[in-house]
């Protein structure tokens, strides 16, 4: 009975995105990269009193490299050797998503909530995280893990 309801559901689940196993990996390693990502936020602004722009590009980077390391290895299953291609085209894509998360940050921030209070910045992090999922998913995708394998 398990079984059968496995198979239907990777039916349906096919037939709407042929590669979401893939997506079902990106998306489990981007939980972990961000929940590292949000708590180093949360600790340099916090503990650390670090400006709030500076600290998401601290935390973003750091949470960038631990997930292209995971991604390689259990997303997208790459075992291209020429690492160096790869953290370049990654990286970009994710300097890209940083500019992006930052823009949408500061515009919720200081424009539509008016607000730098912590459930202001929290709401404004969940959106542009999510924003940024889907971006740095496809581009690298199509690019990082597809160009160099």
């Amino acid at each position: 009975m398990q079984v059968e309801l496995l198979a239907k559901v990777d039916t349906v689940l096919s037939g709407v995105y042929s590669d979401y196993l893939k997506f079902i990996r990106y998306l489990g390693i981007g939980i972990i990269a961000t929940l590292v990502d949000w708590a180093i936020f949360y600790m340099l602004i916090g503990a650390l009193g670090v400006f709030y722009v500076l600290a998401l590009a601290i935390s973003y980077l750091i949470s960038t490299v631990l997930s292209f390391f995971l991604n390689k290895r259990y997303t997208f299953r790459n075992t291209y050797k020429r690492i160096h291609f790869q953290l370049a085209s990654f990286v970009a894509v994710a300097a890209a998503g940083l500019a992006i998360n930052e823009a949408i940050v500061y515009v919720l921030v200081y424009y539509i909530f008016g607000s730098s209070a912590s459930m202001a910045l929290m709401a404004a992090r969940v959106i542009a995280t999510f924003v940024v999922f889907i971006w740095n998913f496809m581009i690298n995708k199509r690019v990082t893990f597809h160009i160099f394998r």
